[in-house]
This record gives C-alpha cells, structure tokens and sequence, in this order.
C-alpha cells in the first residue's frame, strides 16, 4: 500500500525526529563495565608459568601477595612496561610481570584509559585493600592529606597509585576525588552515621597528636568496654570488650576516642581513657633474628586462659601441656595469645617454652654440582586439587591451595640443584589417586614425595609434623628412612610437635613401585597451625626442609 505524496511527507518527518531522539537517549545512558571508565569488553590473559607471584607493585621489590598457578585467569587492567595490573575472579588486584602472561602486545590498545587525576586523602587514616570492599585485606594505611593518582573507580571504591609505586583500593568519600558522571553509581550507606544527625567533619590532630606513631597497642582496663560505630557515647555499640584486650589503635581524635582493630579484625571506636598504652618489648632486638611467627609451647598439665594479665583476671578458658600457642604480645611476665581453638587471652609465661620460627638461611641451589642429581627423578604430589579441597581450616584455608605452593617452590629448588621433577599437578586440577600413582610409575621415578596438610574433626588441640610410609613392598626400608629425613626437617623447620613417622597403606605409597612418603605438615583445624600454614614464609621453611630431605637421602652437599 502506498500513501498520496501529501501524507506521506510528515510521516516522514515524524520517523526521523523519533530515530534522533531514540540515538541521542541511547548515546545518554552510561555504559556499564568490570571497571568503571572500562570498555564494555575486558582484555583476558592467563599465567603461563608454573607459579607466577602477584606484587603490590610493578617490580619484584614490591611485596609478594600470593602466588598464581599456571593457568590462573587474568582481567588486565593497566601495563606499566613490561609489568600488568591485574584482577583476579576473586576481585584481587596487584601486579604480575606481564611476560609470564599469555599478554601480547596487540592487546595493548583494547586496554581501559585511567582516569590519571590526582586525589588527597581527607580523614586521618585510610585503609588500602587488595580489592573494592571491606572484605578485603589491607595492604596499607594513607595518611590526611596523601596524595593518589586514581586509576579507576567502581561504586564506592577506587584503585589508587599510591606515592611508593603500590596500588590498592580506598573508599571514594575519603578521598577529594568525584567521579565525572555524579550520581549514577549506587551509593554506600555511612557506616558512621547514625541517623538522627549527618557524618562529622574528619577530625584534626593535634600538636601531639601528631608525634604519635601509628599503629601501637592497648590493653583494655574497663569491663565491659564498648566498641562503637563513631567516637560518641551516644554512638551504636558493636560490641562489648573485656577487661585485658588487647587492641591495635590505628587513629584518635582529640577528645581521646580511639579507632582500634580486634585481634579477629573487626575495627571500631572505644573510649582511650579505657585504655592503657603498652610498652614496647624492650628485648626484642636481643632475641637475634626476627621471628616470622613466635609461639609458646605450654609445659604445665593445664594452664588458664585469663582476661588479663595477672592471677586477678578472670578465667576464660584452659590449656594443655604440649599445646603450641601463637603469641601476640608480651607483657610483666605475660603472654597474649591465640589457642588452638581460636580463643584470645592471657597466659602466664613461666609455664611455657618460648618458640621462634625462624629462617635457616637461603636453601636455593648455589653453584653445586648438577652432574650428581641430573639423572635422578622425583615426582613432587600435591594432594587434591580441583573439586577436591581436601581439609579446610578454622578460618577457610584450603589444603589444596596449601600443597599445591609448597609444591611448585620444592619443584623450582629441586630443578635448580639439577633434578628431574615430575609434577602430579602443577594447577588447580583433579587426580584420582591411581593416575598420580601410574604417572609417578610411567616416569620411572627414583622418589616420590605427597605433600598434605592435616585436619582432626573430634580435636582442635590436635597440632603437629607426621610422616607415612608403606612396609610391604620392596622399597619400604628405602621409604621409611625418605620418610625419617622428612619428618625430622619439616618438624624443625615449623617447631611444631613431631608426631613422628607412621605407617599406612595409603594408594598413592602402596601402589608406587620406588622409595615414597607422604607428609602432613601441621594441622589446618588448629587455629595455630592454621595461622602457620598460612604464612608464606612459613610454607617457605617447610619447602627447605624437604628440599634438605631430599639431599641428605642422596648425601649430597646442602
């Protein structure tokens, strides 16, 4: 059907003015993006090396994170050289060297523009977080007046450029920087508001305020001692502390509030005239090496637990001989500490051993001699791995995720020194037992080495070094004594108790024709050697010690 010409004319009109219309609300409305200020489709790469460690900054000198199998999914974010900010599928940002990435350069152009302004800090303290939420760990604190150089901004959040060259997220409202298109992004409700009145203005220091060092500690001296959303009185309570706390100040105002953080990281506001300033250990510097992690092993039958430190202080818990505690602080002849079921309070240090666990020195490879181990063959397993977590501990560690880092840095020690290694897995990946064992077969290894971590459903007391081997094949004199080396340097390295080695007809032992073992380095449900495998540096002198294992069995020169 046609329409006469006269009809047809403002027809016409009407449907062209409808398609601007229609184009120009269309071009209005703000795309949406992973990163605010991104284009709509982010550049993927993935590692392609076995372990490529994430930094908080573009360089090695930067503080290591974690540690990424090969394999690990990569959102880039930004590329400084030959060095890329990064995100990880959990929100994790931090830097990777960009050529142990399947990263090339044609990707560089499809890269999101920063936003490159500069913005100043406007309160006393600000948390830097690995990712975009409060959830996340804080890798450093900015001070009132710091300068940034934002980079991108999402919700309430954005990724900074701080002065040292490390990148992290702040909370916008505390920053000066306002994103362009104002009032399109969801907004955050005030944590410090309480509803009847609007958020006060930051507070200034003082003169002396300002020659405090931050952070100290304090001991609670008050029961029971609020801790508050604001530095009111009138503010909502988040909780009651007692009397013998010890708590991490981070700011305070002038009227003497205190902006603390709890042992199990909850932060908020209690009142300083509450509070009693610790000292300092004095002895610290005369204990020789710094400790990675300090621990009191008890020696009374039982010892309490107390709210303080002194025999005034109420009991709040007990603990056994043998027990390993982690030690917070110290003071008068008292420790603070962590028990293997996640109970903080005060113990008296006359009934307990002090432990230091410390470094041996570097263990990597130096200039020896690789003829003597070249034709040697060890297959490295890591336990689990895919759908497969193994144990989980009090706080969620995986074990998976523990064996597999401990395993790849015994790999990169074990290759540098000249061996031959074979990796069950080298990635998040499944394995049924029988496959790791016919792998370990079709390799002709000469050793074979499962690495696990532990876990007691009916005993969180439960803590400790075991290795397992089996007694009936061909090769078991030969595994108990790989086993014996293990137990003995992995016991030492991480001063937990050495349950000693056992025997077990485990798959991957029974069915491997060459001298193996199996270790089960601490146990992830005690809240201490939880704390201890979640140390890198602790996974580290675990490495060491079975890389010192494996070269006492075949006498070769440490």
């Amino acid at each position: 059907m046609t329409f006469p010409k006269k009809v047809c004319t403002p027809y016409r009109k009407l449907f062209f003015l409808s398609l601007i219309w229609t184009v120009l609300f269309i071009l209005m409305i703000p795309a949406a993006s992973s990163v605010a200020g991104a284009v709509s489709s982010p550049v993927h790469t993935e590692v392609q090396v076995n372990l490529l460690n994430l930094r908080t900054g573009p360089s090695t000198a930067y503080t290591r994170i974690q540690g990424l199998p090969s394999g690990t999914p990569l959102e880039v974010l930004f590329q400084e050289k030959e060095w890329l900010l990064v995100r990880l599928k959990d929100g994790t940002t931090g830097w990777v060297d960009g050529k142990y990435t399947g990263f090339t350069s044609n990707l560089a152009d499809k890269l999101p523009p920063v936003i490159g302004e500069k913005a100043t800090v406007t309160v006393n303290l600000l948390n830097v977080r690995l990712g975009a939420g409060l959830n996340y760990q804080r890798i450093n604190q900015l001070h009132l007046h710091d300068t940034v150089t934002v980079y991108f901004h999402e919700s309430d959040w954005v990724l900074v450029r701080l002065a040292d060259g490390t990148s992290g997220w702040v909370y916008r409202e505390y920053t000066s920087f306002t994103p362009q298109a104002a009032g399109t992004e969801p907004q955050i409700p005030d944590i410090n508001a309480t509803g009847e009145n609007p958020p006060s203005a930051p507070h200034q220091l003082t003169s002396t305020e300002e020659e405090e060092q931050y952070p100290y500690k304090v001991i609670v001296t008050s029961t029971p001692l609020p801790l508050r959303e604001q530095p009111q009185l009138n503010s909502t309570p988040l909780g009651e502390l007692t009397k013998g706390m010890i708590l991490t100040v981070l700011d305070k105002t002038k009227e003497d509030w205190l902006q603390v953080e709890l042992p199990d990281g909850r932060q908020g506001w209690v009142a300083g005239w509450c509070t009693q300033k610790l000292e300092e250990d004095k002895n610290s510097e005369e204990k020789g090496a710094d400790p990675f992690i300090r621990l009191a092993a008890v020696t009374a039958d039982i010892l309490r637990v107390r709210s303080g430190p002194g025999l005034d202080y109420t009991q709040t818990g007990r603990v056994f001989c043998g027990n390993h505690l982690l030690i917070q602080q110290e003071q008068n002849g008292w420790y603070y500490v962590r028990t293997p079921t996640g109970q903080y309070g005060w113990v008296s240090s006359e009934y307990t051993t002090p432990i230091n666990i410390v470094s041996r020195g570097n263990s990597s490879a130096k200039a020896y001699d690789v003829t003597q181990s070249q034709n040697i063959t060890v297959v490295i397993d890591p336990g689990h791995g895919g759908q497969d977590k193994g144990a989980t501990g009090v706080s969620g560690l995986k074990e998976k995720n523990i064996n597999l880092t401990v395993s790849l840095y015994l790999e990169e020690l074990l290759r540098a020194r000249g061996f031959n290694v074979v990796m069950t897995r080298k990635n998040d990946t499944s394995l049924t037992l029988a496959e790791r064992a016919a792998l370990a077969e079709k390799a002709k290894a000469d050793l074979f080495i499962s690495i696990h971590a532990n876990a007691s459903l009916n005993n969180k007391y439960a803590s400790g070094t075991e290795t397992y081997y089996y007694q009936n094949k061909k090769t078991s004199p030969q595994s108990l004594y790989l086993a014996s080396l293990i137990q003995q340097e992995v016991s030492a390295a991480l001063k937990l108790p050495s349950l000693g080695v056992k025997k077990a007809p485990f798959h991957v032992l029974r069915e491997t024709s060459m001298p193996a073992a199996l270790v089960e380095l601490a146990f992830l449900s005690n809240a201490v050697d939880e704390t201890i495998l979640a140390s890198d540096h602790c996974l580290k002198l675990a490495t060491e010690a079975l890389y010192r294992a494996v070269l006492r069995y075949y006498n070769l020169n440490q």
